[in-house]
């Protein structure tokens, strides 16, 4: 490494991380500097369902008792939250009395209710709004009014630094060093940056002591990786 260029790898399990360098690094104000991403890591266990969203409200015994379920946060799909109602809506001839089919052309999800089963979205922390239903209360099987929203709005991940100019997201001023999309592995999988080509963009100031970096969703939320460790690799380097 060139005295032209400076590495900062940078680890954390929080998406807003604060890091105070040992020293002041102060860089020659007669040159011109700018940063880019050169790595970034982390497992996909990006939590989309939380306390805000995790409710559902069911009924088996036949118009008896509803009983509110509550997910456990994390990193769901429709798949995985059948699995989850199955220990307590039960089943019958080897069927769940209440389950979820996704229908992937439609982007749509369907709710499947046996036995007289029932459903109650009108919880205030409702799963509806993840799955495309309405808050009301389903007594049969019915496909979805609305697009599935089970990523729940974190389809994009925007890494803000505070050391850059420049960045917009849509009309708002941002300083996003890098932005991907959020599902380029599976669940559990770990997503794996090294970009081909670094863009960089222009250094804020000409003295370095904190770096501050947010990683937020579209809606400006700081994304929930469930602690898992994140490994950020930024390059400083001097234009001419």
């Amino acid at each position: 490494m060139s005295n032209k260029e400076q590495l900062f790898v940078i680890t954390s399990n929080k998406s807003d991380i604060k890091l105070s360098l040992d020293y002041e690094y102060e860089l020659d104000r007669k040159q011109e500097y700018e940063l880019g991403l050169k790595y970034f890591s982390v497992y996909n266990s990006i939590r989309n369902i939380n306390e805000k969203n995790n409710q559902i409200k069911i009924l088996t015994d036949n118009g008896v008792t509803f009983k509110t379920i509550r997910l456990l946060p994390g990193s769901y799909e429709y798949v995985a939250i059948n699995e989850y109602l199955s220990e307590y809506g039960g089943s019958a001839n080897g069927k769940n009395n209440i389950e979820f089919e996704g229908y992937l052309n439609l982007d749509k999800i369907k709710l499947i209710l046996r036995n007289n089963s029932q459903v109650d979205f009108n919880e205030e922390n409702s799963l509806n709004a993840l799955l495309g239903f309405d808050k009301q209360t389903y007594t049969q099987s019915t496909l979805a009014p609305h697009k599935a929203n089970i990523e729940n709005d974190i389809d994009v991940i925007n890494i803000h630094c505070n050391l850059i100019n420049g960045g917009f997201f849509n009309k708002y001023k941002r300083q996003i060093i890098y932005s991907l999309p959020t599902f380029t592995v599976p669940i559990g999988y770990r997503i794996i940056v090294k970009p081909f080509k670094t863009t960089y963009l222009p250094l804020k100031s000409f003295m370095i002591k904190d770096i501050n970096l947010e990683i937020k969703d579209v809606k400006n939320r700081f994304i929930d990786f469930c602690n898992e460790e994140i490994v950020i690799k930024l390059q400083l380097k001097q234009i001419n």
